[in-house]
């Protein structure tokens, strides 16, 4: 199962080629600023570039976007957008290595 963000579904672009693994979460809204009285809700675009992959259990947040073939490992939390074929990961999620492919 993957968790798109059941709100605004229509912010949510997966392009072409990407792939979303098992129990991952994709974001384009956050809700924690109104509960806690400090602003209104967010809503941003977040887009999954071409061939990209999304590990298990990886979390994007709302307005990232995952460049074109960049790899976010599993269990990562992507807060910033991510560099075409760059490889992510930890919490928060930050660039590992180069994902170039021969």
């Amino acid at each position: 199962m993957v968790v798109i963000d059941n709100l605004y579904p229509e912010k949510v672009t997966i392009s072409e080629g990407a792939t979303v693994s098992t129990m991952s979460i994709i974001l384009a809204h956050d809700e924690a600023r109104r509960y806690t009285g400090r602003g209104d809700e967010i809503v941003k675009e977040t887009i999954i570039g071409e061939g990209a992959f999304i590990g298990v259990r990886a979390v994007v947040l709302p307005g990232v976007t995952i460049g074109r073939r960049a790899i976010v490992a599993a269990g990562a939390v992507v807060t910033r957008d991510v560099a075409e074929e760059t490889v992510v990961g930890g919490v928060p999620a930050r660039p590992l290595r180069n994902a170039e492919r021969t």
